[in-house]
């Protein structure tokens, strides 16, 4: 097991050996083996001991923290790495506008593209439904995004497309789940609530591999610096939020295994899901990530964990080797 999901409340986890020992109300709930483990994600209130922490920050084990609906609180990470150069070389990239252009065109074609096979996919699956006109507007907006001569330009492509492809997306869900427009803050609906919540998780997985590498994770190319965001990951979630979260979200919606009673809505005015679905999210994200499948392009079999590892390890080649950037393609 690569990654553990403490979604329960009230649990405290403490060190017997080389596994952990959860407790809840003075009880031995579980004990499980590390083995293997790289990351702990533990959600709602749930106390760990120093002693844990001590041991698993000695196996290079992450923990993150986040709240009961998937927003990150903290982290407690092993020794920062001590690649200098690829930070210099990260400042450097920074400042050069050309790189930046090119390496925002690369990524937003690639996820314009993703968008749009994405749609191609699933209208074979529900021939019924007409959304011929934005698969068609996303392969322009691709086109035109060639043309854009600077950093807003390929923003605004970027913007125009995404709002075509989710209106596409809002057509293909059943079972009595609807969405208008893609909202993040706060999530209006249970399906902008399930996206969030996985490109919440996706983003953390992507965010923490970088800072393991030793970038500066503030520091992204296509966004631009702002106080308190993680720029980098910012940028590589983009070509795979298709691929990995829409794909998901829409699986469980139409295999049913989401249900619309498994929603409740704050005083905030947020759509929050409960804790048996946050537990079936996190159990399907899991296999999403670690299901191997042949890559058209590679030909080789991959899952999207080694994809998150490979992009990371393009991008240092990027800054310090000059090397092109190749993202990953949904083939239709």
């Amino acid at each position: 097991m690569e990654t553990l999901y403490v979604t329960d409340n009230g649990l405290q986890l403490k060190r017997r050996s080389d596994r952990i020992l959860f407790k809840k109300d003075g009880k031995i709930t579980e004990e499980i083996p590390l083995l293997d483990m790289k990351r702990i994600l533990i959600f709602g209130n749930n106390q760990m001991s120093t002693d844990l922490m001590r041991h698993l920050a000695g196996k290079g084990v992450e923990v993150a923290f986040l709240s009961s609906r998937g927003k990150f609180k903290f982290r407690i990470v092993p020794e920062t790495s001590k690649n200098i150069y690829l930070r210099m070389g990260q400042h450097r990239q920074y400042n050069n506008e050309e790189f930046r252009i090119s390496w925002g065109k690369t990524i937003v074609r690639a996820k314009l593209t993703n968008q749009r096979n994405f749609l191609i996919r699933y209208q074979r699956n529900q021939p019924q439904t007409d959304i011929q006109n934005e698969i068609e507007t996303l392969k322009k907006s691709v086109q035109n995004l060639e043309e854009s001569s600077g950093l807003n330009e390929i923003m605004g492509a970027e913007g125009f497309g995404s709002k075509t492809y989710f209106n596409a997306y809002g057509k293909l869900l059943l079972n009595g789940f609807e969405m208008r427009k893609r909202e993040y803050y706060p999530p209006p609906d249970p399906v902008n609530a399930l996206l969030s919540f996985g490109y919440m998780i996706l983003f953390n997985e992507i965010n923490s591999l970088l800072e393991a590498h030793g970038f500066d994770v503030f520091l992204g190319f296509l966004h631009s610096a702002k106080y308190g965001r993680a720029s980098l990951a910012t940028d590589l979630i983009e070509e795979l939020r298709s691929p990995v979260i829409d794909r998901l979200v829409i699986y469980l919606i139409n295999q049913g295994a989401v249900k619309t009673d498994q929603f409740e809505k704050l005083e905030t005015g947020a759509i929050r899901m409960n804790d048996k679905l946050r537990a079936t999210y996190l159990k399907n994200y899991e296999k999403f990530m670690t299901t191997p499948f042949l890559d058209v392009k590679s030909r080789e079999n991959m899952d999207y964990r080694q994809i998150i590892r490979n992009n990371v390890r393009q991008t240092e080649k990027v800054i310090l080797q000059g090397a092109v950037y190749d993202p990953y393609i949904l083939y239709s």
